[in-house]
């Protein structure tokens, strides 16, 4: 799409960089002080921490959020809003972002802006033990009991490999983010 943004009067999507981990305060902003649409879509998911499983809530494209905007009148306190870096720009140029994408990305939250991912445990996967003596401790899964809510897993103890039957809320695969490469 081939826009001259100082001449055009229309708003647009515009992908915003946000610093490190302020893209909620990026948004606050935005709204707030410049009383513009932002759409910052976020995952929920289950996390490992050494006191079991908790629930966190993390971008879904971090360091990224998406606003709408006529760029002439609005350009210079997006750049200057609370928690933003920048506007996304190729070669010089602020990057439009599809209507159509930003449709496709609403239609696949729910809960205002939050896609929920379920953990699931499968046969192979590598997990980390949450609770009991093996606490901490990496193993790989060789069967899931769903009756049960157990699964059994192999475990590596001095040089010899012993399986174990474990409850399924005392392990978690150890994702640092579910969108990550594997």
């Amino acid at each position: 799409m081939s826009v001259d943004l100082f001449e055009s009067t229309e708003s647009f999507w515009f992908c915003i960089k946000t610093k490190p981990r302020q893209e909620s305060a990026a948004k606050r902003s935005l709204v707030r002080d410049v009383g513009l649409e932002v759409f910052c879509p976020m995952l929920r998911f289950e996390r490992a921490r050494r006191s079991g499983k908790v629930k966190v809530t993390e971008a879904m494209f971090p360091g990224y959020i998406f606003a709408r905007f006529g760029y002439r009148e609005k350009y210079r306190h997006v750049a200057a809003s609370i928690g933003v870096s920048h506007i996304v720009k190729f070669g010089g140029v602020a990057s439009i972002v599809s209507d159509s994408i930003i449709h496709e990305l609403r239609a696949a939250v729910v809960d205002e802006e939050t896609v929920e991912i379920k953990s699931s445990i499968e046969t192979g996967q590598e997990v980390k033990l949450l609770q009991g003596p093996f606490a901490g401790i990496r193993a790989v899964v060789t069967q899931v009991m769903p009756a049960q809510q157990r699964v059994k897993v192999l475990l590596e103890l001095l040089g010899m490999e012993r399986e174990v039957l474990v409850d399924e809320s005392g392990v978690l695969p150890d994702v640092a983010h579910p969108l990550a490469p594997r």
